[in-house]
């Protein structure tokens, strides 16, 4: 399946916004090891800033690793585009996977929801699983005008404040 201007778009949104999801304050992502992260940043910084606090939280973390995964998803999707070959499929479809997986992890444990806007966070995590599902053959493969509906869906629900 070619998944053309869907791609670049896909890669463009995801891979420079971080998928849109938004702390109170500009902050850079934390890395994966929350124990590690919590200890190097000051408590007074922690008190001062609820972005600091989300980010080096078990749900800050989880949400770090689904941002990771998603802009894996987007460049497998532009080099899917770019692919002279159908085999690259495999790559996406595992990338969608790995979302879908990630998703559903985050939602089964309300401790890694966000306390702010968490209906809006169940809501985007759903949308991508719906992404990911129309990105795996079976009964919900989507065509591209369904692939980029969903998309962007996806991608207008991802824009909230979860700090």
């Amino acid at each position: 399946m070619k998944l053309t201007s869907l791609a670049g778009a896909l890669a463009t949104v995801a891979l420079l916004a971080g998928c849109g999801l938004t702390t109170h304050h500009t902050t850079a992502p934390a890395a994966h090891a929350p124990a590690a992260r919590t200890a190097a940043v000051p408590a007074h910084a922690l008190a001062a800033d609820p972005s600091l606090r989300w980010l080096t939280s078990p749900g800050g973390q989880a949400q770090v690793t689904f941002n990771q995964d998603v802009d894996t998803l987007a460049s497998a999707l532009v080099i899917e585009n770019q692919a002279t070959t159908v085999a690259n499929h495999l790559v996406f479809e595992a990338a969608a996977r790995t979302v879908r997986t990630e998703a559903r992890t985050i939602l089964a444990n309300p401790a890694l929801l966000p306390a702010v806007h968490r209906a809006a966070y169940v809501t985007m995590l759903n949308d991508f699983i719906t992404v990911a599902d129309m990105l795996q053959h079976g009964a919900h493969y989507g065509t591209t005008p369904q692939d980029y509906t969903a998309w962007y869906t996806a991608l207008r629900a991802s824009n909230i404040t979860v700090a």
